[in-house]
């Protein structure tokens, strides 16, 4: 997967303020360009032409004092900004694509089980058709290796693509991890025979095999471990991934991306993100046309 542009959904939190230095830190890689993205809300539109001046007026300020900020960051050259208005999560999805990786912070850095309270941040995920970072507010010089959850989905081998490329980019290990436990909202495989558990762990390394020897063809450089789990995917996604530069998860098990629409897994980890997180929704499925018979042609 190749990532062309980083946009930023900034605010001027400190979140905010994360998710820009984590765009920047990426974007160096291949020289990809960065644009900081406000959207001010409307639903201040019935609030009276006079606030919605001064409404637009501060979101000016708050945009130009991100891009002051971006280009303090170790000499960075001034992004693009640009200043919207609308719905912000609903904005900020319209503008990603499969190149483009949108970029947000957030305020949740740890586990909060069972507390389905709201977050941007997931529902930007649930109305994306490209890449999305989510971004937490802690430190991230000390942190260490990419973590993917594999699956045999589309989107599974999408992220496990984009995990490898990363994990050479920042020449770093790759964590491949695989869950033979319960699905958050499956049957609990704990109360199975253990026969049937040693089963349901052949199935998975079995899965881990193929995907490892796969990013090997890819990616032959790299430091590849990959592990079994038994505890639900998403809590055993975020333990492990709670000391990576990076988190790698696909957004379902469907064949195509399908805007509103996030698989279990996801969902948990974004609910609970202890790292850097990255969704990573299936590619678009293209649509064979039919061709003359006998005759040669190519499919772009």
């Amino acid at each position: 997967m190749e990532i062309r542009r980083y946009i930023v959904g900034v605010d001027g939190s400190l979140p905010s303020r994360a998710a820009i230095r984590w765009a920047i830190g990426h974007a160096r890689q291949h020289d990809t360009e960065v644009v900081l993205v406000h959207v001010a809300d409307d639903e201040w539109g019935a609030a009276g032409t006079d606030l919605i001046d001064e409404v637009d007026s501060g979101a000016r300020r708050l945009l130009e004092d991100e891009v002051g900020y971006t280009r303090s960051l170790h000499g960075a050259a001034g992004p693009r900004a640009e200043l919207r208005s609308g719905s912000p999560m609903t904005v900020l999805a319209s503008l990603g694509d499969t190149e483009t990786m949108l970029v947000v912070g957030t305020h949740k850095t740890g586990f909060h089980y069972g507390r389905a309270f709201g977050s941007r941040s997931l529902q930007l995920a649930n109305l994306a058709v490209g890449p999305v970072a989510i971004v937490p507010d802690t430190e991230s010089h000390l942190r260490r290796g990419v973590v993917v959850g594999v699956d045999d989905s589309p989107a599974g081998s999408a992220a496990l693509d984009l995990a490898a490329d990363l994990a050479c980019d920042h020449h770093c290990e790759l964590i491949a991890v695989r869950s033979s436990g319960p699905s958050p909202r499956g049957a609990d495989r704990r109360d199975a025979e253990p026969e049937r558990l040693s089963q349901y762990d052949d199935e998975a390394r079995g899965l881990l095999t193929a995907a490892v020897e796969r990013v090997r063809r890819s990616q032959p450089g790299i430091t590849i471990r990959s592990r079994v789990v038994r505890r639900p995917p998403g809590t055993a996604l975020n333990d492990i991934a709670r000391g990576a530069e990076v988190l790698v998860v696909g957004d379902s098990r469907r064949e195509e991306a399908l805007p509103g629409v996030l698989g279990s897994v996801a969902y948990d980890v974004l609910l609970n993100v202890t790292s850097p997180t990255i969704v990573v929704h299936a590619p678009p499925v293209t649509s064979a046309v039919a061709q003359p018979e006998g005759e040669a042609h190519v499919v772009r």
